[in-house]
Parts: structure tokens; sequence; C-alpha cells
């Protein structure tokens, strides 16, 4: 060990004689070293204790290279021979001398599990002490390993052991767990692996672009809805862009606490507290692919409910029954589309989850039947924290869960108190069964009373407002393990910056596979300006999930609050996505069948363009849309990368021929930039004011001719409420295509979902003149009519149940 931190030092010595300047020290060697004191600082003595190197390097504290590291090949694990098992090969590693760290787990089992083509399975597990694992398992995951001519190579380095991921086609290396020691003690579980690039997206949820910084920076993975902690979820999952065109994945599936550190090198450092090394490795090539064989893994996401997608209205303070109303009122007198009005928990009585406030809210089963025939629906805020503060036989939720053992216990056996919104509170363990079965009786109970169309689970992290118990926490191993992972703060006061924030936030849930996603729009804390909730609501128009939500000291932010300049922006931003909710539908399906995204970050489409890789503040519907928001306050005007190709400007089918470059289009306030792909046809809905009604009325084709003079598109139809109707076959589903001068819809499968509905009009983006005949499956149309502004050519009135002809000249 001593040799290999004298030629560290050697070198350094050599580059401050020879330059003078640190600079390419730092770049060349000292950005790979990997840090021996993950777990705390060190001085020199502690460090040298460990084995580890000590180097200081000028102007190097806090986020730069560490001084003290590990030396090449420090002492780990020793790995025996590789063996054939049931579903690939295993292998036994043995500690070749004790860590640092007290238990140290003296023996692993490693088994190396090929599972497709593109998806290579290893774990590393203590034999002797079952160790606490995620349960969980999706039929698409299990593979076997019987895979001929896979995507991947993998060699192990036996002593110190570390393993070796490349790319078949090119001998490219993908990880190399060589470069640092594994440690593998109770409490304490430490890997790290160089990268094959530094274009990095994951390892959320955090507030970051698109791209991680990996400056000597680190990431938290444990959900606590805290201030001054981390935030909703833990996906440990990430996507390396290998810059050409191809791109892997790996995911750990571990969720207990664990930090990332990321370093230029580019290299990372796992750091967790417990289970085991569960790694899945996806070797796409494209993108796209590594998030469908993600997606493939965790499961597929839930199809959303088509009014889901509507416009969604909220605010933690709507305190009865009739300011409620009032809302929708003015809502539907705005005539801005409003498909969802939802309660926060001020509904509840005591703020007491599954009851409602008998003065404030004692007709609010009334009041969601109204909603129901005005054709909206009703959606509460439900938190999973129980109060346990009641009288005896005097709240059911808690007294049958106390009968049912279904709450969180401490060490000494007793259920864990905690404090959340109604004071003293009692947490579900939802691992147990019967928890899960005391819930559903909950929901069925209340649905009994009111009933709601959907309810929002909130502060499920679980969200705490003590550390730990009302009690406080006892002085144990537990409580005080060897590392304590790191936190991060982060704001949403600053409303302007999070805005911009909200976009990569919005793209990375998609390769999460959470698409049904969106930031509150204009805001939820603090106090929004008219222009910022013009633009927010913009934006939100083409968030998956679109919900004004905000927090009760602050000013009301509907939109029928702000001036009539405002709201007629407003109206027009959420009336486009109504009109465009065919095409948003028939996304989620394709996530919901095959793990796509809907809300999709360019390089995810286009991969090979260098210029997609970091984009954050545009994004695509799909394949076909391009949404280029404004972001900054006064701005009258965005500068919007086109990818090479055809665009085409959905409002006016103006077309943009780009090679691949930044244009600089208007964008007055009522304005939000979208841009139709070249190829694509887009099926609209003349839009109304909820979803009940405008599913009913007549469809619209925007075809999108290529330079080639063709298009394609597709629609999923279903009745938007019924659940597993693609898994049960009961939906309808039409393919479009158009070639030259003419445009076709073809039904492929009916199920009666689109009975009486028309095709009543087609845009036509790419002609090159206006057309002065038109024909519908062989008959000439006398009455049609054709705007060059708009390029609509109208008058059709065509049953969606048949075979669509449109011809022009």
């Amino acid at each position: 060990m001593v040799s290999s931190c004298s030629v560290e030092l050697a070198l350094l010595v050599q580059e401050v004689s020879r330059n003078r300047t640190f600079k390419h020290f730092r770049s060349a060697s000292a950005t790979s070293r990997i840090n021996c004191g993950c777990d705390r600082s060190l001085s020199r003595a502690d460090c040298e204790a460990r084995g580890c190197c000590y180097v200081p390097l000028p102007q190097s504290g806090l986020g730069g290279p560490p001084w003290c590291f590990y030396p090449v090949r420090y002492p780990g694990y020793k790995m025996g021979p590789l063996l054939p098992t049931e579903k690939g090969q295993r292998a036994t590693l043995a500690r070749s001398a004790p860590s640092y760290l007290p238990r140290d787990i003296p023996t692993l089992q490693l088994d190396l599990m090929p599972e497709t083509l593109g998806r290579l399975h290893l774990t590393l597990k203590d034999p002797a002490s079952p160790r606490y694992e995620v349960p969980f398992v999706t039929s698409q995951s299990r593979g076997h390993k019987d895979i001929q001519n896979p995507l991947y190579d993998v060699d192990f380095q036996p002593d110190p052991f570390g393993f070796i991921v490349r790319r078949k086609s090119n001998g490219r290396v993908l990880l190399n767990t060589t470069i640092g020691p594994l440690l593998f003690a109770d409490q304490y579980v430490q890997l790290s692996t160089s990268m094959a690039s530094s274009v990095i997206s994951g390892l959320g949820e955090h507030y970051t672009p698109i791209t991680l910084d990996l400056n000597w920076t680190s990431v938290s993975l444990w959900n606590r809805d805290m201030a001054s902690a981390n935030l909703y979820g833990s996906h440990p999952f990430f996507l390396v862009q290998e810059g050409d065109g191809q791109a892997h994945g790996v995911f750990l599936l571990n969720s207990n606490a664990m930090e990332v550190f990321l370093q230029p090198a580019p290299a990372l450092t796992w750091v967790t507290v417990g289970g085991i090394l569960d790694f899945y490795i996806f070797l796409g090539p494209s993108p796209q692919s590594v998030v469908q064989q993600y997606h493939e893994v965790i499961g597929y996401p839930m199809m959303p409910p088509y009014w889901s997608l509507g416009f969604h209205l909220c605010r933690w303070g709507y305190t009865s029954t009739n300011i409620t109303r009032t809302v929708v009122q003015l809502m539907r007198q705005a005539k801005i589309p409003l498909d969802v009005q939802w309660n926060d928990l001020d509904y509840a009585d005591q703020r007491r989850v599954f009851t409602f406030d008998l003065q404030r809210f004692g007709d609010l089963p009334r009041m969601v039947e109204e909603f129901h025939q005005l054709g909206m629906k009703y959606v509460l805020i439900l938190d999973p924290g129980i109060s346990s503060a009641s009288p005896p036989g005097s709240y059911k939720p808690f007294d049958d869960g106390l009968k049912r053992g279904v709450f969180i216990k401490n060490s000494t056996g007793q259920i864990l108190i905690g404090k959340v919104w109604p004071g003293p509170t009692a947490f579900p363990d939802f691992t147990n069964p019967t928890t899960q079965d005391w819930w559903t009786d909950c929901i069925r109970v209340f649905h009994s009373k009111v009933p709601v169309d959907g309810l929002w689970i909130d502060m499920n992290e679980p969200s705490n407002f003590v550390q730990g118990s009302v009690d406080g926490c006892p002085d144990s191993d537990l409580e005080k393990p060897p590392y304590t992972p790191g936190q991060n703060t982060v704001s949403v006061q600053s409303l302007q910056s999070y805005i911009a924030v909200s976009v990569p936030g919005v793209l990375l849930f998609g390769l999460y596979g959470v698409p049904l996603v969106g930031a509150d729009v204009c805001g939820f804390g603090g106090d929004t300006t008219e222009e910022l909730c013009v633009r927010w609501t913009q934006l939100g128009a083409f968030y998956p999930f679109m919900r004004n939500h905000n927090d009760k000291p602050n000013a009301p932010q509907e939109p029928f609050v702000f001036s009539q300049q405002a709201q007629d922006a407003m109206r027009t931003a959420i009336t486009l996505r109504y009109s465009l909710l065919p095409f948003l539908y028939t996304l989620f399906h394709h996530t919901h069948s095959s793990g796509s995204t809907v809300a999709r970050p360019l390089f995810l489409e286009f991969p090979t363009d260098p210029d997609c890789q970091t984009i954050d503040r545009q994004f695509l519907w799909g394949s076909s849309l391009l949404i280029s928001p404004v972001l900054e306050e006064g701005a009258l005007e965005v500068t919007a990368y086109l990818p090479p190709g055809t665009w085409y400007s959905l409002h006016n089918g103006e077309a943009y021929y780009s090679k691949g470059q930044y244009i600089l289009f208007p964008a007055p306030l009522d304005t939000i930039n979208v841009h139709v792909r070249e190829g694509s046809i887009i099926p609209q809905q003349v839009p109304a004011l909820t979803t009940t009604a405008s599913r009913r009325n007549p469809f619209t084709l925007i075809v999108a001719l290529s330079v080639g003079n063709w298009a394609k598109g597709e629609l999923f139809w279903d009745d938007g409420e019924s659940l597993d109707t693609f898994e049960h076959g009961n939906y309808s589903y039409v393919l479009f295509f158009a070639e030259e001068s003419y445009v076709v819809s073809k039904p492929v499968k009916l199920n009666g979902s689109l009975d009486g509905l028309v095709l009543g009009e087609v845009r036509v983006f790419g002609v090159r003149a206006p057309p002065t005949s038109v024909w519908a499956n062989g008959q000439k149309v006398h009455d049609f009519s054709y705007s060059q502004d708009t390029k609509v050519l109208a008058g059709l009135d065509l049953p969606m149940t048949a075979m669509i002809t449109v011809q022009w000249s």
C-alpha cells in the first residue's frame, strides 16, 4: 500500500516541477481518486490507519478531490471459482483481511444471471445471514440463463474482487468496479465503478438538470418529506449516454438509505446502510430501449383514466363546500375547462382521514353528486398517518387498525407514535398484508358515504413532524450506524426559477416509470404573479398531469382571479391541451403496454445528436410534438432547438427546415411554441369544458407530411375508465397514414367505444398548393372548406368506425 501512495505522491511532485500548476494533475489523476472517507472526514493519522493514501492538494477542500483515498489493489474480497446454477453462475467471495469497519461480513455470495439479450442481473449478498431484500417480482422481469449472443461481456478480477461489464459490439467498458474496494459490513456497504461517459441522468428524486453534475457531488436517497431533508421518492437508477447514440442503464434494487458520490473521472461510489447489492444492468443499445428494459423490471405503469388527463384545481384553504362550489362556478363562468375539483385536508374532521367535518362539509356527498352531474370528477387528498389521540371507540380507522395490528411498532413492541396534521399519529405498515386489507376496508366505508372519484395519497414517505417518535429514539446501533447518509435541501419558494426546474423533474420521472407527473401549476409556496401563472399554465398544459395547487397563506391563483387578458391566455393553453388529449391518451397506452415515455427528453428521440444530450428546457410528447415554453420573466421570444428535419408550427402549419439549429421564435404572452415533427399524424378532438363532453366531439387529424410526402399515426380508444382494457381486448385501435395527396384512417380493432364519433376535419401541413377538390371514400365533397392560414380541410363528418380515405388535388 505504501508503494501505491508513493507513486501518487511522485506524480504530484513531477507535475509541480514541470508545470508549477496542479491543473493537469487534478484532471488526469486526482479526479480518479476513490474517497477513503465517505463516512466521515479523516485526518492523516486516521487515513493511514485505514491503510489509505493521504496526499493533500492545494485549494482542494470541500467539493474537490479527496486527500485521503484508496491505493491501487486495496484489500477486499477474494473470489472463488464460478459454478453453474439454474439461473446462471455463482461464486463465493472471502474477505482477504479485516477492513476498518466494525462487523465485516466475512463471506459473500455472488450470483451472475443473464436474463435477456440486453439485461444482466448481478447480486452480492451474505449467504449465512438473510438481509432485507426488496420484495417484488414482475412477470416482465423473469429471464433465463440460456441467452445466446447477449449484448454484454462480463470479466472478473479475482483478488481483490471486482467485475467489468463491456459492450460486446465495440468492447467499451461500461462498468469497472476494480477501481475501488468492495466493503460489505453490517450497516455499511460500498462499491465504486468507473463510468463510460460523464453524461448521466437519474438517481432521483432531486431538483437537478436532466444530466447530473459529476464535479465531486453527491446525491442522497432517503425520502422523508422534511425540511432540510430529502424529497418524496427514491429511484436508484441512472442512464448513461455513451456519446455515439448508444446508452446503458444501471438499477440498484436496494431501498435502504444510500448516498451516491459522483466524480469527474467519471466514476461513482454507492454507499448504503443495509440490504444487499442487487444490480440490474441494461444494455439498450438506444436510450429509449434502456428505459423500456428498466420498466420491464420494475413493472409498466398503470393506464390512467381519461379524465385524469384533464385540468385539476386544488388549494389548501377551500375550507367549506360553499367555497368549493363557488370555485367551480367561477371556472365555468370563465369558460375554462375543468375536469377535476379537489379538496385538501380542510374537509377532514380534526384533520383525521376517512372523516369529513359536519359543520363545514356536511353536504359533501351532495356536492360531489352535483359535480358528477356537470360531467366532472372529485378527488380528496388523503394522508396515511392515522390519528391516535381520539378517545377509544370514537375513530374507527384507528380502533380497527389497533385490533388488526397494522401499525408500525418500536423496538419495545409498542406502537410508534409520530406527529402529523392531526397531532399524535400512528403509521400503517404497508408491508403487512393485513394492513392492505384494513386500508381497503377504510376506503370502501368512506366511499360509501362520499362517492369520490380518486384519492391522492399524500405524506406517504412517511412524513413525520418529529424525529422518530414523540418520545425520542433509543440509543442503539440502529439509531447510530457507522455511516449516516447525507441530506439534500431543496427550496420551492423561488417560483420563477422553480418553473424551469420543473421541466427536468417531469422528464426524469418518465425515465423512472412514473409518467403521470407534473409540478403544481403556478407554484405551491409563495405568491405567484400574473405573468408567471400564465407562463406556468402554458407549460403545465403539456405536463402529463396538470394541476393548479397552492398553499393557504398565499394569494389565490385560480385562472379566474387574473385579468381578462391572462384568463384568455390560460383558456387558450388549457383548451389546446384538451384538443390533444386523444394523442396524449394514446401515448399513455404505449407507456402502459411497452414501457415507453410520455413527456420525453430530446436525447431519447435523437440520441446521435450531441446538442440534444443535455437539453432540459424543451421536451417532446412522444416522438411527434416538440414543446418550447417560455421560462423567463418578461420574455416575449424563445430560443428553441429544432433537431434535424422539418418541423411545423402547431398553430399555423408554418414549416421550419432545420439542420439541427437554434431558432428564435416569437412568444407573446398568449402563446406557447409547439412544433409537429414531419411524418407524424396527430389525432385531436374538439375541446369542451370537461372530457365527458369532449369525448363525444368530432375528431381532427393533423397530418404533418415529411419531405418524402408521407406521415403516420395511431389512436388508442376505450371507455376511458375501465381497468385493464388493453389486457382484456376491450378497446378500439385506429391506424392513420398519408402519402402524397391522401390520408387514410383504418380501424384495425373495434369494440364499440368509437360508435357515433366522426372525423370532422383534417389539417394538412406541407401541401404544395391549396386543394381545389376533395374526395371522401371516393365521393366528391362539394361543401368542404379549406383555410390557408390554419391548413384546415373541414366539412367531412365521416364515421370513425369505418375505413376513411380523404384525397385532395
